[in-house]
């Protein structure tokens, strides 16, 4: 459930760009970390859980559609990139009635990308090794204390007119295991919106905050991943994190494309959207000869069409055009 304090309103992706920083340090340290380290690398600024599954579902049907031969490789971590996605997807929302006016340039790149972004974690965490029982059991366990605590010290601030009522009224509606995670990542959500004015006049801690932010997705996930086994008509698992993930990585691709044409003088697509890929690689479609850049002392004017940013592994650009049609 995506909640506001009182006064306060979301994103349309439940996000923002700071949690999206946030959320990408402590990637990459390899396949043999902790589960502590895999818990705090889950984190994400998805606010809503059981909305990235109802996202998912809702994309499903367009994953099923792609060529294994045409899927994006997965050189990536999908984690850091959908928090990155999620993060500046307002910024590139913005940009949505210019790239309507562009020929040819399909919507869907625009309108789909936070759902495709929410899939694509949601796709991820259900598609992890279980950890051990006892270590699951226990993180379900902290999840719900946590939740207990943050939910205690709510009613005394929608009293005082920091929360709104129905907001915290809605949180109490879950009861299953499942609802818990969800429902301490929207609590931890409510907190940040208003930290600076109740931090001091509550028992929540910044290290209760930061907690339920780990262990929320992490315990969501591992239920989540469960439901999947339970379920032989699904496909394999990894090839679904690599379709969710081809969808988003087309249409961030798209997207940056049509951004950098519209910002060419300003030259900042990478302020607006970053790359998803912390190195993006030399493309292999592209002869040395093209990608050298000119010399600094030779003036640059702008093109009749737009000059692409690099492509993401992956993804097909046709040179002459600042953006795709349909892939």
């Amino acid at each position: 459930m995506t909640i506001a304090a009182a006064g306060e309103t979301r994103s349309a992706s439940g996000s923002d760009y700071a949690g999206a920083e946030a959320s990408c340090r402590g990637f990459g340290r390899g396949a043999n970390r902790s589960e502590e380290d895999r818990v705090m690398a889950l984190s994400t600024p998805l606010q809503d859980m059981e909305e990235a599954e109802h996202a998912y579902e809702r994309v499903r049907p367009e994953m099923e559609t792609l060529s294994v031969a045409d899927l994006s490789p997965m050189n990536v971590d999908v984690v850091s990139a959908t928090s990155i996605a999620l993060g500046v997807s307002d910024r590139i929302l913005s940009f949505r009635d210019r790239m309507a006016a562009l020929p040819e340039f399909d919507m869907r790149n625009v309108d789909n990308l936070v759902d495709y972004a929410k899939a694509a974690w949601y796709a991820y965490v259900t598609n992890l090794p279980e950890p051990d029982p006892h270590e699951a059991a226990r993180l379900l366990e902290e999840v719900k204390a946590l939740r207990a605590k943050l939910l205690m010290w709510a009613v005394p601030l929608v009293g005082s007119g920091f929360f709104e009522e129905v907001a915290i009224a809605k949180i109490k509606e879950g009861s299953g295991n499942k609802d818990a995670p969800s429902d301490l990542v929207a609590l931890v959500g409510l907190y940040r919106s208003r930290w600076d004015a109740i931090r001091h006049i509550c028992g929540v801690t910044e290290a209760d905050l930061t907690r339920g932010a780990q262990i929320g997705p992490a315990v969501f996930g591992l239920i989540s991943r469960r439901e999947f086994k339970a379920s032989p008509s699904l496909s394999d698992g990894s090839l679904r994190v690599r379709r969710a993930w081809t969808l988003l990585d087309r249409a961030y691709a798209q997207c940056r494309r049509a951004i950098a044409y519209f910002r060419f003088d300003e030259g900042d697509v990478d302020v607006i959207a970053p790359n998803l890929r912390r190195n993006p690689g030399r493309p292999t479609n592209t002869s040395a000869k093209e990608e050298e850049s000119p010399p600094e002392s030779e003036p640059r004017s702008a093109p009749t069409a737009p000059e692409p940013p690099p492509a993401a592994a992956g993804a097909v650009i046709h040179a002459g055009e600042p953006f795709l049609g349909e892939p």
